[in-house]
């Protein structure tokens, strides 16, 4: 018997009826109590710790893990690193949430080729787990070693960089959510391997999962998968040519961009349709606003390739500025996104468009109101330093207070921090009794204050 098992069993019957054991402590220490019961309590605590501090544990029988990539990039100040430890715990926090705050941290810290200290990556893996906006910022600056996280938890599959050799037979095997992670994960890194892995089986797949793989094709889209894309024009299921002909209209140099190019030589609407054109993808749905051959011209006009940006565009029908926004907004065509944005400014244009742009745009915008707030929010940051100062000034002079609080979000993510002094000015000149507007006021000049100190430490 142990020494251990002696003095619990002294313990358990009671020391009125046995007596506590001479050499309790089997030599390792003397016990000096006042009587037997706090004797068996001190010797206790002792052995108590003997016992945890001398366990051996058992020997390691798996191959240790093959350790992180270098990441060559030097780490950031300490200051830096303090911020995004203060934004990732909420010690601070920021009005419309810490993630914008966070989102632009991340790409500062890109900008400047830095990495964050190594002990805020498991914290910058979990917030972007749950906040997917966030994912490719903080799989570049998590870098190598982020990588090496991720392969070795499955909630950070993500971040985890594919494994070429068996991703074929996981992708045969896997649910259908793991198929269409490894699909996107693969074609981001390799697009004509994705798009084999999807013709491979192909013959085999349900309607559903069909239409699901060639949405997810959309990553690293480009002219060389057009044939199997032109070829699921022709698939039984409707879904499945819809999510086709969807990839396509991005597609301004494919063949079905020259058959609508045909169509719409002389920009006027069809009388009607031919099983080419339906086969195509030109649907009998009708355009808000439009009626059934101005429809079909619309849709004719989003997937055909565009040309020169007309000089009369300003005095174009309805259903040709729809028609063009449409095939702009696919095919990324700046010109023609500017040009239709000056014409007929919408959310969605200036959101495609580069900050210089998109803020030249709203800054001639004549009225301060929902709209504007609206348009603003759309525009991409960052923003010029003029542009934030004038958008201030005009926020402070409009009658409403709409603005503001439609346009705080963009506000406190993109203007720049030069307008700070500006928004101090306003709240100091803010009666005491507009409480509301202190607060949004206070709320964007903390934002404005933690994003100088952000660029400030790269």
């Amino acid at each position: 018997m142990t020494q251990w098992e002696r003095l619990l069993s002294t313990a358990v019957v009671g020391t009125g009826r046995r007596n506590v054991p001479a050499d309790v402590l089997g030599g390792l220490a003397e016990v000096d109590a006042d009587g037997p019961e706090e004797t068996v309590l001190a010797a206790a605590a002792v052995l108590g710790a003997y016992r945890r501090a001398g366990w051996t544990p058992s020997r390691w029988r798996e191959p240790l893990p093959e350790p992180s990539g270098v990441d060559e990039r030097p780490v950031c100040s300490d200051a830096a690193a303090q911020v995004l430890e203060l934004l990732l715990s909420r010690d601070i926090r920021v009005d419309g949430g810490n993630e914008l705050l966070v989102a632009h941290w991340l790409r500062t810290c890109a900008g400047a080729d830095r990495r964050p200290p190594a002990h805020l990556l498991v914290e910058l893996l979990r917030l972007a787990t749950t906040t997917t906006a966030l994912r490719e910022d903080v799989r570049t600056v998590t870098g190598p070693r982020g990588a090496w996280l991720a392969r070795h938890n499955p909630r950070w599959a993500w971040a985890a960089p594919v494994d070429t050799a068996d991703a074929a037979a996981r992708f045969a095997t896997g649910t259908r959510t793991e198929r269409l992670s490894i699909l996107i994960a693969v074609r981001r890194a390799d697009p004509a391997a994705g798009r084999r892995l999807v013709e491979d089986t192909w013959d085999t797949e349900q309607a559903a999962t069909r239409a699901g793989l060639v949405d997810a094709l959309a990553v690293g889209l480009s002219d060389a998968d057009e044939p199997f894309l032109e070829s699921s024009l022709d698939d039984r299921a409707a879904t499945v040519r819809a999510a086709a002909a969807a990839l396509l209209d991005r597609l301004p140099h494919s063949r079905r961009a020259a058959r609508m190019a045909e169509r719409v030589r002389d920009l006027t609407p069809p009388d009607e349709l031919d099983a080419a054109a339906r086969r195509d993808g030109i649907s009998d749905q009708r355009e808000h606003g439009h009626g059934r051959r101005e429809s079909w011209l619309i849709q004719l006009l989003g997937a055909a390739p565009l040309g020169d940006v007309p000089t009369d565009l300003a005095s174009a029908g309805s259903a040709l500025l729809v028609g063009w926004t449409r095939a702009a907004l696919r095919q990324r065509n700046e010109d023609w996104l500017a040009a239709l944005a000056r014409v007929r400014p919408t959310p969605e244009l200036l959101g495609a468009l580069p900050p210089e742009k998109a803020t030249a745009i709203v800054a001639v915008e004549s009225t301060v109101d929902a709209r504007f707030a609206g348009l603003l929010a759309a525009c991409p940051g960052p923003w010029p330093a003029k542009f934030s100062r004038d958008v201030v000034g005009r926020l402070r002079k409009a009658r409403t207070e709409g603005a503001l609080t439609l346009a705080f979000g963009a506000l406190a993510e993109h203007l720049h921090h030069s307008a700070l002094p500006a928004v101090e000015d306003w709240i100091e000149a803010t009666p005491i009794d507009k409480r509301a507007r202190r607060r949004t006021l206070r709320g964007l000049a903390h934002a404005l204050t933690i994003r100088s100190t952000i660029e400030q430490e790269f």
